[in-house]
């Protein structure tokens, strides 16, 4: 019972999506042609998604980047190489995956060069620029899978002006971490991490490859699933115990009770505000379909609320920095992007 209760308070999201699910059945039950049409392909691709991003953590294939950092002489550039890093991961791996795996690597650096203090406002930033690559590619969020899967237009060409916006952006992000301290010099030398199978990273880097492409509709996700299942259970079937399995069950009720409420909401502007306070994925499975682009974008900018934060806080809370500290980094950095990304999304 203990296990289980930990458990819950760990994936709080996994019985309140499951409460909302259940009350959508008692609200509207189900048909068999809703069942069929609960969008299952998302589903799956998610799966697909989260195995070969567990393979990646469990086989250590971003210590990498760590000594990479760790060899930078300037923090400004350990910061913005660590930002795009978070950006690219973001829009490959997914927002929260991108941050909960660059943050605890970037702060450790951090820490053993003595700049603590900066550890909420890059814990901050490096949430934000993971959420800004995730507009990217619909690999970059439950939402944009299935909003990819349900628009007419190319998703990548929609989202292209807040991505190039997002680059943009990113040599400004270090700035607000260092302030008047771009000059700040620091060089530390950390050998790469030996652990982890070399030859399992790059079967995980190329299973995520694929993962990426069938979230994109590249390939077809049930031959995928297949094939991720059979390598899978031939040279890794610890990573089925690995994997969080509360995420895609938690997107699978959430579109139980989508379906079942069969709501719709049409405007950018609400969907956006929708976005901010509830979550893209709940965002995306509420819009009016088929999608358009400004439904997209709204989804996505509204995806830089502190809900999304909370990534961040949870990969950073138990360094340094208080939980106050960081909320109101991140808030103080997203707010003027929504903003700037609310603008670009107008003018095109």
């Amino acid at each position: 019972m203990d296990k289980i209760a930990l458990m819950l308070r760990r994936h709080w999201y996994l019985p309140f999506t499951f409460v909302l699910a259940a009350a959508g059945i008692c609200l509207s039950m189900p048909s068999g042609e809703d069942i069929v049409s609960l969008g299952w392909d998302t589903f799956f691709t998610l799966i697909i998604i989260m195995l070969s991003y567990t393979g990646l953590m469990k086989e250590r294939a971003f210590a990498p980047i760590g000594a990479f950092l760790s060899m930078l002489r300037f923090t400004y550039f350990l910061l913005l190489a660590a930002s795009l890093a978070s950006f690219i991961l973001g829009s490959i791996i997914g927002a929260y995956a991108a941050a909960i795996s660059m943050i605890p690597l970037t702060l450790s650096i951090l820490r053993s060069a003595e700049r603590g203090r900066y550890s909420a406002r890059t814990a901050a930033v490096l949430t934000i620029a993971a959420v800004l690559g995730s507009m990217a590619l619909p690999s970059g969020s439950i939402a944009n899978i299935y909003l990819a899967e349900r628009t007419e237009a190319s998703f990548v060409m929609t989202m292209l002006p807040l991505t190039i916006t997002g680059l943009v952006l990113l040599p400004v992000l270090p700035i607000f971490v260092l302030g008047k301290n771009v000059k700040d010099e620091v060089f530390i030398h950390d050998e790469i991490d030996a652990e982890g199978s070399k030859s399992m990273r790059m079967l995980y880097v190329c299973l995520m490859i694929i993962a990426t492409l069938t979230a994109m509709g590249s390939f077809f996700w049930f031959d995928i699933l297949i094939l991720f299942l059979v390598v899978l259970a031939i040279f890794d079937r610890k990573v089925f115990i690995k994997m969080n399995w509360a995420i895609p069950l938690s997107f699978l009720f959430l579109s139980i009770f989508a379906q079942s409420i069969a709501q719709s909401v049409a405007h950018p502007a609400a969907l956006g505000i929708v976005s901010e306070i509830a979550g893209s994925t709940a965002a995306a499975l509420i819009t009016k379909l088929p999608a358009s682009a400004e439904a997209i974008r709204a989804v996505n900018i509204g995806g830089l609320g502190l809900l999304s934060g909370m990534a961040g806080y949870g990969a950073a809370m138990r360094l340094e920095g208080s939980r106050k500290e960081y909320a109101l980094s991140y808030l103080a950095c997203s707010i003027p992007v929504i903003a700037i990304l609310s603008l670009i999304s107008i003018l095109s």
